[in-house]
């Protein structure tokens, strides 16, 4: 594995935060990274294939970022060269990767706000050594509508990535486009039924159910009380229900962001909800797509104005916690404590609270492939911020996915680690979380060094790779299986 070399870095004045096994150190003078524009979103992905996460960051009324992933620890600013439209200066938001024509290269979708006649969402086709070329119009996923954010799945197991968007405003229809399998799109909103004509600030797509098909959780918002989440479970026939208060997930705060992970362990996708008016949520999921609100419990209710949730293992103690996005007071940090609750430690890394900002998008990414997650947040008007993880350790586990017969990104694979047959950790490949955010699609867990482990990875397609005694602090491959199902050993899978 190639590790991170900081001689560059140590010219600059760093500030190291430590506390209660959580140690960064925050790199937002480096050069490139600290975009103080009117940020709204970070995406995190590979686009040149190299093994490390390069990042595009959105902007409101501003120029956006494509930013390049060196390798030796620092970031080259591409966007110029990238192609027509990447420095795109309007309205944008929540962006999106994901390698919408199975090329082994990810695309880029772009929703632009709306903010004039002449503005429309972008689809970007990655042509490979930092280039791509606008095909929006061939796509037909041009739309006009003040697009909030988009998300990536393949709704449909037909191995090719779909793409919902999120709308905002009156009488705007969220909208699903159809992935036809030739880089062009089919608007099929109505015949699957979501088309939320709420003010919908994000979505969220994840398989709550356990059934192998990926549902839909779209956050909404605009007075409190007035436009409650949604819950579109997918039927499996290319349609979907509305179940958010059968669920128990009807929301009915002004919500902006939303984030699945498996808090406890148990091998189901719970539930975090910010809220920008009303105490923010955390739903426990029962296994079968019903949910519990532990909020008050897990002491996970704050009522400030959260906005950027995202869940990631920073400390390896086996357990995903949560950092939080705030435009009101300060953003939080929560340990989880491996009991259902969480404790906000933000206030004793003052660095990391960003407290005289707005902060809107956060995502998590090792983006110096030294095995722990590192931070990126995106701050309205404010210079954005990376935080470095010091965690330093080998408890950790890292898994990269590539289908076949599914989608060429795996979007949709669950990922097990057991240990005799036990469930041990849980995770699901998703696109866009939290609020305008989305995640290195490089599955991370913290996990005890002391011993191996088993590795479970369940495609889209329902074929299943099970990789056998794997130590900790490696990064492993796993590439779909021919065969429904393949058990290889770890030295075969890189």
């Amino acid at each position: 594995m190639r590790l991170f070399l900081r001689v560059s870095f140590l010219v600059l004045t760093l500030s190291s935060l430590a506390f209660a096994g959580a140690s960064f150190t925050d790199f937002g003078t480096m050069k490139n990274v600290n975009d103080d524009g009117n940020g709204k979103g970070i995406a995190f992905a590979d686009i040149n294939n190299d093994g490390f996460a390069d990042m595009y960051v959105s902007n409101k009324s501003g120029a956006n970022k494509l930013l390049l992933n060196n390798g030796d620890g620092t970031f080259k600013d591409i966007t110029k060269t990238a192609g027509a439209g990447i420095a795109d200066a309007g309205f944008c938001m929540g962006s999106v990767f994901g390698d919408i024509d199975n090329d082994g290269l990810v695309d880029l979708y772009v929703p632009k706000g709306g903010r004039d006649e002449i503005s429309s969402n972008r689809l970007f086709k990655n042509l490979g050594d930092g280039k791509f070329l606008d095909i929006t119009d061939k796509a037909s996923v041009g739309g006009k509508d003040f697009s909030y954010s988009a998300t990536m799945a393949d709704y449909d197991n037909d191995g090719f990535l779909d793409i919902y968007v999120a709308n905002y405003g009156p009488g705007a229809k969220n909208i699903l486009y159809k992935n036809n399998g030739d880089s062009t799109f089919t608007d099929v909103t109505d015949s699957a039924s979501v088309g939320d004509k709420s003010w919908s600030w994000g979505a969220v797509f994840a398989d709550v159910n356990n059934d192998g098909n990926v549902d839909l959780y779209v956050i909404n918002g605009r007075d409190l009380g007035g436009q409650p989440n949604k819950l579109y479970v997918n039927n499996g026939d290319g349609t979907f229900t509305e179940k958010a208060k059968l669920a128990g997930v009807a929301d009915a705060s002004w919500g902006l962001g939303a984030s699945f992970a498996d808090i406890d362990n148990d091998g189901d996708l719970d539930l975090f909800v910010s809220n920008y008016v009303g105490t923010n949520k955390m739903y426990l999921n029962d296994g079968t797509g019903n949910f519990s609100d532990i909020s008050k419990s897990a002491k996970l209710d704050s009522d400030s104005w959260g906005k950027g949730p995202a869940f990631g293992d920073i400390n390896h103690d086996g357990y995903v916690d949560l950092y939080e996005g705030d435009c009101k007071v300060a953003n939080k940090l929560y340990i989880n404590n491996g009991d259902n609750t969480f404790k906000d430690i933000a206030s004793d890394i003052p660095g990391l609270s960003c407290d005289k900002v707005r902060t809107k998008a956060t995502a998590f990414a090792d983006i110096d492939n030294d095995g722990d997650l590192d931070l990126y947040v995106v701050n309205w008007a404010a210079p954005n911020k990376l935080f470095i993880n010091e965690q330093n350790d080998k408890k950790f586990i890292q898994v990269k996915l590539t289908g076949v017969t599914s989608n060429a990104d795996a979007i949709g694979s669950k990922v097990r680690v057991l240990k005799d047959g036990k469930l041990i950790a849980y995770r699901e490949l998703q696109t866009a979380s939290g609020f305008c955010s989305q995640n290195s699609k490089v599955l991370h867990f913290g996990l005890d060094d002391a011993v191996s482990y088993d590795i479970e990875a369940t495609f889209p397609s329902g074929k299943i790779a099970k990789v056998t005694n794997v130590s900790t602090g490696q990064i492993i491959e796993i590439k779909e299986p021919v065969d429904t199902e393949k058990t290889v050993s770890s030295l075969q899978v890189k």
